[in-house]
């Protein structure tokens, strides 16, 4: 199991409690947020304090989608737009504003990449729905399918041109969800044929190459009553079979509310329906599974 965990860690450097787990169980990587970054020379020092321990080419992610979404308070980094604001760019000049979100994506991912990251959860692939919850709202470039993919290619296209790999998320789609997957279980009601088409734009982004995609912690109430991340059926007869994707398939954060409160049970739940990252992104859902 640890060997698919990327964990949150708690502070700016690693405490003795961090050394250990990392140097016996091993995790696949760790990700950054708010809480470990101060300075660009403060990151490199705490991702190779992490690669030090685990004797692993470890993966380090971040979410670093630009507008609200922003974990490192320095350029290029800060002032980046929102996706919306792409997708506004888009309806007035497509060819434009996909070399503005190639541009901008490549500049972050060569910035990241000097600091030794390896991953950015980017970009979001939902669509804008102004009937769903604000959690993600700007964070989606339109509500229009083909302008969702194109730019969210665009995005992908720029950091792997800087050396990061992309993570599309949230499969099959959070745009619809009436609430904040942090702190509540969301429920889409939509009909299966609505989903399936929306979901549309994941199999765009398999089709031009993305390599990780990140679950929903989302009820789709015409399919089942549990959420996409612990789904056989999104996961493996949606994703794997229907999209063609052989990727890499990322949980969201197994800590936020709409898993559950047990993270043991939600890191067994997405392991079983076929999550092969597992994301634990609070000390205290960390120090839970490693204190066994």
């Amino acid at each position: 199991m640890y060997n698919q965990l990327i964990i949150g860690l708690e502070g700016l450097v690693l405490n003795a409690r961090e050394r250990q787990w990392l140097r016996e169980q091993p995790p696949l990587g760790v990700i950054l947020f708010a809480r470990n970054i101060e300075s660009p020379e403060q990151v490199k020092l705490l991702l190779d304090e992490v690669r030090q321990c685990t004797g692993l080419a470890s993966w380090a992610a971040v979410d670093e989608e630009g507008g609200r979404v922003n974990r490192l308070p320095w350029a290029p980094f800060i002032h980046r737009k929102h996706a919306g604001e792409y997708g506004r760019m888009f309806s007035l000049d497509a060819e434009k504003a996909k070399q503005a979100v190639f541009d901008d994506a490549y500049n972050v991912g060569y910035a990241l990449k000097d600091m030794g990251f390896t991953h950015n959860c980017a970009p979001v692939l939902d669509l804008f729905f102004d009937t769903g919850h604000s959690i993600i709202g700007q964070r989606s470039y339109a509500s229009d399918k083909k302008a969702v993919a194109a730019l969210a290619t665009a995005c992908m296209q720029g950091l792997l041109a800087a050396g990061i790999q992309a993570v599309g998320k949230h499969f099959p789609g959070h745009g619809r969800a009436n609430a904040d997957s942090h702190v509540a279980v969301p429920i889409v009601d939509a009909n299966l044929a609505t989903l399936l088409e929306e979901a549309e734009v994941f199999e765009a982004l398999v089709m031009q190459g993305m390599q990780h995609m990140m679950t929903a912690h989302v009820v789709y109430t015409a399919v089942e009553d549990q959420v996409a991340t612990f789904s056989r059926f999104w996961l493996q007869d949606v994703l794997r079979q229907r999209f063609t994707f052989d990727g890499k398939i990322w949980s969201d954060d197994l800590c936020m509310q709409g898993a559950g409160g047990s993270i043991k049970e939600a890191v067994q739940a997405a392991k079983s329906a076929g999550c092969d990252v597992l994301l634990v992104c609070e000390p205290e859902g960390v120090e839970a599974l490693y204190s066994d």
